[in-house]
């Protein structure tokens, strides 16, 4: 899935937490990280903007799906796409 905004970064990782499945952060140079247990990247979200770039996010869990697009849904966020 693709996250073009993030309204309120401290909700999101609450969100990410709370998944069943690995949530797998996709880095621009091909690499990807946990965002579950990688503490350096959830501070980089902290700070960033994810803008015209975007989030590129992988669940290992197809049920934690659900859990996102409620989130979306609930902060107002219009651009996002699975």
């Amino acid at each position: 899935m693709k996250i073009f905004s993030i309204p309120d970064v401290g909700s999101f990782l609450g969100l990410v937490r709370k998944c069943r499945g690995d949530v797998m952060l996709h880095l621009p140079d091909g690499s990807q990280v946990e965002l579950k247990r990688d503490h350096t990247a959830q501070q980089l979200l902290q700070i960033m903007y994810p803008g015209q770039s975007c989030l590129d996010i992988r669940l290992s869990n197809s049920s934690d799906i659900l859990d996102f697009i409620q989130y979306m849904r609930e902060s107002g966020v219009s651009q996002f796409v699975r």
